[in-house]
């Protein structure tokens, strides 16, 4: 790192960052936008591999599951309880980390593209991530979009005011919130298999495996279907900064 000539970066992508490529193109973008667009590449593709990750888990769900189901038939078999007393999770600490990556990838990835606002000269001041305004997801950067936007640029300022609002009620206030919900107490819960259980001619038998989900969408396809809004939504911006 101290060597004092310049020298050209050549970076030999994994498969998964390889589309973020198409989206984010440092090429198209002049000195202070281009390493915004980079780390955006960066992060898109963090949410490509980790959504893989997460439906590997899911389809691996039951042979995840099945240690901790034969540590509670050894304990059936030694003494039978009430089973609708309880609600049986099973702790995977993969299935944990891909999922908090996943959604801690989301408010990463919205930190960093809001940043373009300020290098490409929408608003004066600096834009340093999509903070919220009280409860308001986003709010302070979109105070900024009606407040200090420089005069050439209204009317880009207000396309983006207008598609963060519409992408809020989409899928943005939906992802930070649920990501938000993973540090607080029973938030634990909603990251863990939980096992459907009942008793059958004397034996504990394993009905059901129940994924986690947010807003009753299993996680795998919550994650798809985000990855899906993100693309569009990442398009309109990048569209609305260079050409409204």
């Amino acid at each position: 790192m101290n060597e004092t000539e310049t020298k050209i970066p050549v970076i030999l992508l994994d498969e998964s960052t390889t589309p973020a490529f198409s989206i984010f193109n440092p090429n198209d973008w002049d000195s202070k936008s281009k390493p915004i667009i980079h780390l955006c590449s960066v992060n898109y593709g963090l949410l490509i591999y980790t959504s893989k990750m997460i439906n590997g888990i899911f389809e691996k769900a039951h042979a995840l599951c099945s240690p901790s189901f034969e540590s509670l038939t050894v304990q059936w078999k030694t003494s039978k309880w009430d089973l609708s007393k309880c609600t049986y999770f099973v702790d995977v600490p993969s299935l944990h980390l891909s999922i908090h990556s996943f959604l801690s990838s989301v408010k990463t990835f919205l930190d960093v593209i809001v940043q373009l606002i300020s290098t490409e000269g929408i608003v004066s001041g600096d834009v340093h991530g999509f903070h919220k305004k009280g409860d308001n997801v986003g709010g302070k950067l979109l105070q900024i979009l009606k407040n200090n936007t420089t005069k050439s640029n209204k009317d880009k300022a207000l396309l983006l005011h207008d598609l963060i609002i519409d992408h809020k009620k989409l899928w943005i206030d939906t992802a930070v919130n649920s990501r938000d919900l993973l540090i607080h107490p029973g938030g634990f819960s909603k990251i863990m298999f939980a096992l459907v259980l009942s008793e059958r001619n004397g034996a504990l038998t394993l009905d059901q495996i129940l994924k986690p989900s947010f807003d009753d969408i299993t996680f795998d396809e919550y994650a798809n279907n985000m990855l899906s809004s993100i693309e569009t939504f990442a398009n309109l911006f990048l569209k609305g900064l260079k050409n409204a």
